[in-house]
């Protein structure tokens, strides 16, 4: 059986013939023999964890495809063997020739019935060429489903990474391609309706080292991130916006947590792009709260009337509506198809081939308590909040939130306690104190509204002063109720 590495792209928008038309005539795509083809496929039902079966039709020849997946942890790019040969009426013989070479299971020869119905797709194969190595370039659409790119190198190869990812920045630059973050999201071809993903827990091993840690942590946020890029593409609302500039967050937060897996390559190439994108979705997100969640408040709570302030909240939408198409241009161009592509390769090869040094040796559980430490020190020590001012009292915040991050990251090492009670104050203190942040930027972005009147502005000051001091005193109680995180002895 042959060992691959793949990485697979799903196109967000045009036909099949016109993704084809854009890939032949780009490097390195152009001038190669292409193969075209008709296929008609069945999946096969397996009792063998981490195989997929199906026999493919093409003109009179029938082919059985197995298919073993090694590791498929990071959006995109799958590490799998495969195995295909010819076969008459039965799949039967050549399973069992599989298991007999010892490089199947057993259970892999004992198959169910079609488990789905008989599909039809066209494909477009081209063996292509990069600076890393050769890869075999497949296009694929079927009736009701987007049109995928799959790119595959041999694992042996020496640099399989390099080449699939070559061939994958050539495609982007020539058609619409994007990520394909999960299989399921080219099963449908409106994913408008797909549901939002929110972040998910990781479990972090105990005997992990740092930079184990930080991949599988990475890979968690990367599900996040292109879990919702998915929707976003098709149907930017509030929604995914919140959880896209939260995944951003997280990532950030996760960098200041394991600073010695930064190299100079992120530095260089993706920290800048990253805060292209973030600058983007963090003025997206602003627009949705001043406009859905401050204004709206204050219009309510105004004794003369929610009518009063209808040209403010008009004015106000129309900025939204302004940063929100910047932010989907931005997820539709080549820039940050680009930016993806890239941070999913620096994430597969430090995943593949270790780090960037000692860090890689460092036990997890001793680094995790100094960590912790560090973050809650930073929060235990402050003076009374009462008497900071709003930029020291937001960096408590932003302190706050970061040990809430660290300890969600890090929750398989921490007590009970702490990932429930502890991590609960964290959220509610990054709350009040955010509350109290957010009415201030909010009293300064109505001041820069034309539409809004003196009174409008005034009213806004002294809302901002109110909750600056009430969220200040409720913030100090949150604070000094909250324990020193504690992470559990190894085992």
């Amino acid at each position: 059986m042959t060992a691959w590495i793949e990485l697979a792209l799903v196109a967000s928008q045009n036909t099949f013939d016109e993704l084809a038309e854009a890939l032949e005539a780009a490097p390195p795509f152009k001038g190669v023999e292409v193969e075209r083809l008709a296929v008609i496929a069945q999946e096969l039902e397996t009792h063998a964890p981490g195989w997929c079966l199906s026999v493919e039709q093409h003109a009179d020849a029938r082919t059985l495809h197995a298919v073993e997946i090694k590791q498929a942890g990071l959006p995109g790019v799958t590490r799998c063997r495969k195995f295909a040969r010819p076969v008459g009426d039965a799949a039967g013989v050549a399973l069992s020739e599989l298991v007999a070479s010892g490089d199947a299971p057993s259970a892999l020869q004992h198959v169910e019935p079609v488990r789905s119905p008989t599909r039809e797709s066209r494909r477009m194969q081209w063996r292509v060429d990069s600076p890393a190595g050769g890869v075999l370039a497949v296009l694929a659409a079927q009736d009701g489903e987007r049109t995928t790119l799959t790119l595959a190198a041999p694992a042996d190869a020496a640099d399989a990474l390099g080449a699939v990812f070559d061939v994958a920045r050539a495609a982007v630059d020539a058609a619409p391609f994007h990520l394909l973050a999960d299989a399921n999201d080219a099963n449908d071809a409106d994913t408008s309706g797909a549901p939002v993903v929110h972040a998910s827990k990781v479990d972090v091993p105990w005997r992990s080292t740092t930079r184990e840690a930080f991949v599988a942590i990475a890979a968690s946020i990367a599900a996040h991130w292109f879990g919702n890029e998915a929707g976003a593409l098709r149907a930017l609302d509030v929604e995914r916006v919140h959880q896209l500039r939260v995944a951003q967050r997280r990532l950030k937060t996760l960098l200041k947590l394991f600073p010695d897996c930064v190299d100079a390559a992120w530095d260089e190439t993706i920290a800048p792009e990253l805060a292209w994108f973030g600058d983007l979705l963090a003025d997206a997100r602003d627009w949705d709260v001043f406009t859905d969640t401050t204004l709206a408040a204050w219009a309510t709570a105004d004794a003369q009337g929610a009518p009063s302030w209808r040209n403010a909240i008009d004015a106000a939408d129309a900025k939204r509506i302004g940063a929100r198409e910047r932010l989907d241009a931005a997820l539709h161009s080549t820039r940050y198809a680009r930016l993806t592509l890239a941070f999913v390769e620096w994430l597969a090869r430090l995943e593949a081939h270790g780090g960037h040094g000692a860090h890689d040796d460092v036990d997890l559980a001793k680094y995790a308590k100094k960590r912790i430490r560090k973050h809650y020190r930073k929060i235990a020590d402050v003076a009374d909040l009462t008497t900071l001012d709003a930029h020291a009292r937001h960096r408590v915040r932003i302190h706050a939130k970061r040990l809430r991050y660290a300890l969600e990251f890090l929750r398989s090492l921490a007590t009970r306690r702490t990932r429930k009670t502890v991590a609960r104050r964290l959220s509610r203190l990054q709350s009040v104190l955010g509350e109290a942040n957010d009415a201030a930027v909010a009293a300064d972005r109505l001041a820069a509204l034309p539409s809004a009147s003196d009174y409008q502005r005034g009213f806004a000051r002294a809302w901002a002063a109110v909750s600056e001091a009430k969220d200040a005193a409720e913030g100090e109680r949150i604070l000094r109720s909250i324990d020193a995180p504690r992470l559990k002895s190894p085992d």
